[in-house]
């Protein structure tokens, strides 16, 4: 069995618990206790509310936070124990996709010379080679070098924006995408276009890819794996169909009432079939909650 790109074993993130005033703060769990394995070629979702710990897991598995406890390994090399050049290999094959493109960009640099220090830094292109390698880019990414290659991210739309922002990770030819939110703050006509361009660049490069979503008809169209959170906790881990086609965890299939469909009379219907199987249920037979908890808690879940 090939070894996965990175793997994550009992990664536990506290914040707080420092003391305020003369009063101390108990430390909150953001991350509680996490497994998981990415592949080659695999799209893995991460789903579930806000404040389920999705980004902190992220920022994690790429290195720009530090877990309270647990390790993170590349290809089985744990971390903790990188050098200076197997940290410099690392930021090179695994490449970040952030939720807001505008901020990921910086705002007095030209579209050329944002790509244009990623592939002198990484030694990738020579001077006479860099505006062909820059062309290239901007191509796989469906823009015109002529049209952008100097404009500034403020004249450009979101879906520009992010697509540059893509364009930059992939200069660097990753081993693993780790994409947070990437269409959530776009346009619903341009987040389809976006989302078949990572899928595109996935299949035709063999990248593992980590989408980190709200959304479960994207993880449903384009996921192989599904991890679903809940504070802080991995509550079902499964192929795709098998956990949104039958979820074991209450959590998930509140998750799935929630999800926008077309038809009002399938959603309704769909709603009404797991109140009453909740209603039914003692609370203790509920896989995927705390005892504590119960689906009023869940008012707050978008539909």
């Amino acid at each position: 069995m090939s070894v996965p790109i990175l793997s994550a074993r009992s990664i536990v993130k506290s914040f707080g618990g420092r003391s305020w005033f003369g009063v101390a703060a108990d430390a909150k769990r953001a991350v509680d206790n996490v497994d998981l394995e990415i592949n080659e070629g695999e799209t893995l979702a991460i789903v579930g509310e806000s404040g389920s710990g999705k980004s902190t897991l992220a920022r994690i598995l790429l290195g720009l936070v530090r877990p309270t406890s647990g390790e993170v390994a590349y290809y089985g090399q744990p971390v903790d124990a990188f050098t200076a050049p197997d940290w410099a290999t690392f930021r090179k094959a695994v490449q970040p996709i952030f939720q807001d493109p505008a901020s990921s960009l910086n705002p007095r640099m030209r579209v050329d010379t944002t790509l244009a220090n990623v592939l002198r830094r990484h030694k990738l292109a020579a001077r006479d080679t860099l505006d062909a390698a820059i062309t290239e880019l901007l191509a796989s990414v469906g823009l015109d070098a002529a049209q952008f290659h100097d404009r500034y991210p403020h004249h450009l739309s979101g879906g520009q924006q992010q697509r540059i922002a893509i364009a930059r990770a992939m200069a660097v030819h990753p081993r693993l995408i780790i994409a947070d939110e990437p269409l959530s703050s776009l346009d619903m006509s341009v987040q389809a276009q976006i989302l078949d361009l990572l899928v595109n660049l996935k299949s035709s490069r063999n990248l593992g890819l980590v989408l980190i979503s709200h959304d479960l008809n994207v993880v449903d169209a384009i996921s192989d794996r599904v991890i679903v959170m809940y504070l802080g906790k991995i509550v079902e881990v499964g192929p795709t169909r098998q956990v949104l086609g039958n979820p074991a965890s209450d959590y998930t299939r509140s998750l799935l009432a929630a999800k926008l469909v077309a038809d009002p009379h399938i959603a309704r219907a769909r709603r009404l079939a797991m109140d009453s199987t909740a209603a039914s249920a003692p609370q203790s037979a509920q896989p995927g909650f705390p005892p504590q908890t119960s689906r009023s808690d869940l008012q707050g879940v978008p539909r």
